[in-house]
């Protein structure tokens, strides 16, 4: 249970995207929970205000991951991937969409190699 918001998962992750930071960057970023399969494509929209930072948190796997990649950078931002976190950031100014897809590869709960990939289109605004 994560918020009130009970989540359950069957040969399938849970992603939750969050903002980096605690209460300073409340205001600068929305984004949903997105279930990802694997080895499929899943798509998510994430709203970030200009210049600040937002992260996709991933919240659970059935079996180990050993490698995250981004896939594509965002044309209007970047992304890095740091431990169990996917960070975006547009550029200072930019208001307009953007997107980037990245990767995970690890084994499912039975040993079998997978890849989970994620599709996120970003609405950056001025403010949020």
């Amino acid at each position: 249970m994560i918020g009130g918001i009970m989540l359950k998962a069957f040969g399938s992750v849970v992603v939750a995207m969050s903002v980096m930071a605690g209460p300073a960057m409340a205001g600068s970023c929305i984004v949903p929970f997105i279930k990802t399969l694997d080895n499929q494509t899943v798509s998510g929209t994430m709203y970030a205000a200009s210049g600040k930072r937002c992260s996709i948190t991933v919240m659970r796997t059935p079996g180990p991951v050993f490698s995250a990649r981004v896939v594509t950078q965002p044309s209007n931002g970047s992304v890095s991937i740091n431990g169990n976190r996917v960070i975006y950031l547009s550029r200072p100014g930019y208001v307009g969409d953007d997107r980037f897809v990245y990767a995970r590869q690890g084994l499912d709960a039975v040993n079998r190699p997978i890849t989970r990939t994620v599709d996120v289109s970003v609405k950056v605004s001025s403010r949020l």
